[in-house]
């Protein structure tokens, strides 16, 4: 057959060839090892369990939440007689808003006016609104949060805040309220530091401190895979279940006893 004629060929070849192949063989197997060493090297990390501080949060986006908000509606069909105000002004308590053909509206609050839905001479619906004012710097955020999130959170709890056009000023602040509203999980969060530039229905990336831990023990959170994490002891490689407490975006608390001082933690390589 040809593949048995080309086998006796090689072996009738002179020695010094033959050893070349062989050496050509032996350096290739030396450099695809060391690739498959440094491939494998490069797959993870391995780091030690180390004590630190450890702060667990959830996040939200909340909303400038007027304190007062009056809207003046009709309780019957009536014409629009006069306008006293407009949006953007400024009213104090008891200043005119709008006059109709039954009733003359006024402040019931120092506010701003924000809407005005009708002109001079319109008809107006009962029930529709006709003039809005709100409060513009007494205010707080209001948050909907889901429900898993909503159990961690209670009145006293502190929150950071941060506004989209004011990226370097993290604002203080604190949970003043939670409760439920036509199915939705409601949260209020009051500052005495908000500045004065941030206005009624701007937004706000809101994180509150459910949990806080001074001297945990804490791994990477990446090397936490469905509750288990995956270690070196005495130089083999082993997985092991832990119980995972408190956690932020990169490192999480471990509660139990299942590390021992001299483990490492593998990581998997970014």
């Amino acid at each position: 057959m040809n593949w048995i004629s080309r086998i006796r060929g090689w072996f009738n070849q002179k020695g010094s060839d033959r050893l070349s192949y062989w050496k050509l063989g032996g350096v290739a197997a030396v450099v695809l090892g060391l690739i498959a060493f440094a491939l494998f090297r490069r797959s993870y990390d391995t780091v030690e369990p180390r004590r630190g501080p450890i702060v667990e949060a959830v996040y939200g986006l909340g909303t400038v939440t007027p304190r007062r908000t009056f809207t003046a509606k009709l309780g019957v069909a009536g014409r629009i007689e006069s306008i006293s105000a407009r949006p953007g002004d400024t009213v104090e308590k008891g200043n005119p808003l709008i006059r109709t053909d039954s009733i003359q509206f006024r402040a019931p609050f120092a506010g701003t006016v924000t809407n005005l839905f009708f002109e001079e001479n319109e008809i107006v619906m009962p029930g529709s609104p006709i003039i809005t004012i709100k409060t513009m710097h007494d205010h707080h955020i209001e948050l909907l949060m889901d429900q898993e999130s909503v159990l961690r959170i209670r009145p006293g709890l502190k929150a950071e805040l941060s506004f989209e056009t004011l990226r370097n000023r993290k604002i203080q602040g604190v949970v003043s309220r939670v409760y439920s509203s036509g199915g939705e999980f409601v949260v209020e969060v009051e500052s005495d530091e908000m500045p004065e530039e941030v206005l009624p229905d701007m937004t706000a990336d809101v994180a509150i401190e459910v949990a806080r831990r001074e001297n945990a023990l804490l791994i990477p959170q990446r090397a936490v895979q469905r509750g288990q994490v995956q270690i070196l002891r005495h130089g083999l490689r082993k997985r092991i279940p832990v119980k995972i407490g408190a956690a932020d975006a990169e490192w999480v608390e471990i509660l139990d006893d299942s590390l021992q001082p001299d483990d490492r933690i593998i990581v998997p390589a970014r």
